[in-house]
């Protein structure tokens, strides 16, 4: 018997234990301007000359820059990419 209660007991704890703990947020995935954004504050803590950073600056500001979150794309890519 008290087996049996120490069980239910123990798994009563367990299980408000569980309802307890905070639930993390669903992520969201970024949009590109985030990732532009991002890209940008880390090049400019990168340390780089200065013409190497504007390179990289003007290509990440250029309207064409796109960041891919779907392997998908980058499975499209590599069909199109010629390959031997």
């Amino acid at each position: 018997m008290q087996r049996s209660l120490l069980a239910l007991l123990t798994a009563l704890t367990l299980l408000l234990t569980g309802c307890a703990s905070p639930q993390s947020a669903a992520e969201r995935p970024y949009t590109n301007e985030e990732v532009k954004q991002y890209a940008l504050e880390m090049l400019s803590r990168s340390g780089l000359s200065y013409e190497d950073y504007e390179k990289i600056r003007s290509a990440l500001q250029a309207p064409t820059y796109r960041v891919s979150n779907s392997i998908r794309d980058s499975e499209q890519l590599r069909t199109m990419t010629p390959e031997g």
